[in-house]
């Protein structure tokens, strides 16, 4: 073979590999205009009733009325959202199979020894929904009216708390909680906020830190008694609820958010479109009123490159937290 020739077929490769590289360019933009074509899945880690499901709802119609596709809610329960992450780790990457994660996947990362999946690695961040606050919450019948009393009484009395799983928000809220107030209570956990909140008013458990959106009804029933936000303000949409901070434990900081991501080899076009409609959900006046009616916040307009720096960091977060109360799962 001469140089002419080798040098033709050398050109040749060349002008296959690039005309195979087009058609794949075209073959993905094609697929992502066309975008989407049929029902999609939003997986949730906790069962019906919570903070998690009450969000992935809210978020799903709005994706649903703006897509023109319905977006299915498929609850996953167990390990506080392990589980289900576990399940959209194995999903295809196809755009139509979606995870909602909210603080308790952050908190698994350093709380559990071995997880069959990688948060970080995994899934490829999709943009920040939104959050709400926890709340020091109590059964209507316990005496006391405030945290003051809440934590002197703790101190004479073995009270018990809930929350939707060992290394949850909750779970953490009430730990800071007693750390900082001095006190040592009973963690009674559950598989979500749906069943705790139920004991709790009913009376099986005495206390609990869960997210504002699964205990506001049941407060304004007078079920149960919100004495406390975590957060370091005060809610927005329940403005003469106090914060702990200002209760009586200076500093005092803990919420729940909520992110939509998918499986990381989801493509970028597909995760860029995600991300934009999500955008448009959360700055929408519905779904900012949805939110507002369950006491949740929408989250500020965020790309897909703010959504990956913040998990990140909220992971690093909550390592710190966790090697600071010492708590660990196997």
């Amino acid at each position: 073979m001469n140089r002419f020739t080798q040098s033709n077929s050398r050109v040749s490769c060349l002008a296959r590999i690039v005309s195979l590289l087009v058609l794949a360019f075209a073959a993905t933009t094609a697929g992502a205009q066309t975008y989407p074509s049929k029902t999609m899945h939003m997986i949730v880690g906790f069962p019906p009733g919570g903070g998690s499901d009450s969000f992935a709802r809210i978020l799903g119609q709005s994706l649903s009325d703006q897509l023109g596709q319905q977006v299915i809610v498929d609850n996953r329960p167990g390990a506080n959202g392990s589980i289900g992450a576990e399940v959209a780790a194995r999903q295809p990457a196809d755009g139509y199979n979606l995870l909602l994660i909210s603080t308790s996947q952050a908190i698994n990362v350093s709380l559990y020894a071995k997880l069959s999946y990688d948060l970080l690695k995994d899934f490829a961040p999709v943009a920040v929904v939104g959050s709400v606050p926890n709340t020091v919450v109590v059964k209507a019948e316990l005496p006391v009216k405030n945290v003051k009393e809440y934590i002197a009484l703790a101190k004479t009395n073995e009270l018990t708390f809930a929350s939707s799983g060992s290394g949850s928000p909750e779970h953490l809220a009430g730990e800071m909680f007693s750390a900082q107030a001095g006190i040592k209570m009973v963690h009674i956990p559950y598989k979500g906020s749906g069943q705790s909140v139920i004991d709790l008013a009913g009376g099986q458990v005495d206390s609990g830190f869960n997210t504002l959106p699964s205990v506001i009804n049941m407060a304004k029933q007078g079920k149960v008694k919100i004495l406390a936000v975590t957060t370091a303000k005060r809610s927005a949409t329940n403005p003469d609820i106090p914060t702990v901070s200002e209760s009586g434990l200076p500093n005092y900081d803990m919420s729940t958010w909520f992110a939509l991501v998918a499986p990381a080899a989801t493509s970028p076009e597909i995760v860029k479109r995600l991300n934009d409609e999500v955008n448009k959900a959360i700055a929408s006046k519905e779904m900012k009123a949805r939110l507002f009616a369950i006491g949740a916040d929408a989250a500020d307009s965020n790309t897909v490159a703010n959504a990956n720096t913040f998990l990140r960091a909220e992971v690093e977060k909550f390592r710190k937290m966790v090697q600071a109360i010492s708590l660990k799962n196997d």
